[in-house]
């Protein structure tokens, strides 16, 4: 997996049934704002990683009006792992739950309400902090750098979600001879796993799309295929991620989306497409008269 995640860690006992639900679009606010009370600091809308709190659909459906969980961005520099379970476990004490129903175990017992996983704590959250409105699985998701790890859980789009857009910034990395790291960024397999650039304001964009690419470019797969558009290793640099998506069976786009199929073709497009400003280029290949 390239976005390491909790996944459901909560269950019943013995029959491992899922405890948490998913949680409406309209119900992540209120229940964030309880949540403040319990653990004491303000959690700001843009560390509401992923999809969590920003899926609306004109549709009305409630699996696209809602997310599989509350993942939160949570800077490690100011809050303290322990500290965090500490005020967690209080609440759980203020609601009469005995001790040894506070937290899970591994896999012996996963019907508590904490869960320390990592770099991870995760808590089974009273919707609009009422149980009888369900709960919902909140991810504390811990970090040295929040910056780049709330740039680096995005979420996506209807067709390509978050996943699908961890697996193209991972391809591309390595596309270029690095490695993708949520936690640390664009890093060096062949220096001991050196951190090469952590910015996304422009190192992290250019190295995997080129120069000039812009934060906003990584976003999406759609504004990142949009940006590669016109790279002679186009098909190369996206086979491992169109792979991926085929196996997961999504609708990808086609090879070469300037419209041209060889490499020498390809190459030829970008050379048109780098000298438009300098007025029309006559090419004997003939490749541009299709």
């Amino acid at each position: 997996m390239i976005l390491k995640e909790g996944g459901n860690v909560f269950k019943t006992e013995p029959e491992k049934k899922l405890i948490a639900s998913r949680i409406a679009t309209v119900d992540v606010d209120p229940t964030i704002k309880w949540l403040e009370k319990v653990v004491g600091w303000t959690i700001d809308e843009e560390d509401l990683l992923g999809t969590t709190g920003k899926k609306k659909d004109p549709s009305g459906e409630f699996e696209l009006n809602s997310s599989g969980d509350i993942d939160i961005n949570t800077d490690a520099n100011k809050v303290s792992k322990e500290d965090l379970k500490a005020k967690l476990t209080a609440w759980c004490k203020s609601q009469g739950i005995a001790d040894e129903d506070i937290m899970n175990q591994g896999r012996t017992k996963e019907d508590g309400w904490i869960h320390d996983a990592g770099d991870q704590v995760h808590f089974r959250t009273p919707i609009k902090g009422n149980a009888k409105n369900g709960v919902v699985q909140t991810d504390f998701m811990f970090s040295t750098d929040p910056d780049h790890q709330r740039n680096a859980k995005r979420g996506g789009t209807a067709q390509f979600n978050g996943k699908s857009r961890a697996i193209l910034l991972s391809a591309l990395a390595r596309g270029r001879g690095y490695k993708f790291s949520p936690k640390f960024g664009i890093v060096d397999p062949n220096n001991g796993d050196e951190v090469v650039s952590n910015d996304w304001n422009k190192g992290i964009p250019e190295i995997l799309l080129g120069k000039g690419a812009k934060n906003a470019d990584t976003h999406t797969v759609e504004s990142m295929l949009a940006k590669l558009k016109g790279d002679p290793n186009y098909d190369e640099l996206i086979a491992p991620w169109k792979e991926a998506m085929e196996k997961a069976g999504k609708q990808v786009p086609e090879s070469a989306p300037t419209g041209y199929t060889t490499l020498e073709d390809k190459q030829l497009a970008r050379i048109k497409e780098l000298s438009g400003n300098m007025g029309n280029v006559v090419m004997s290949s003939g490749a541009f008269n299709r």
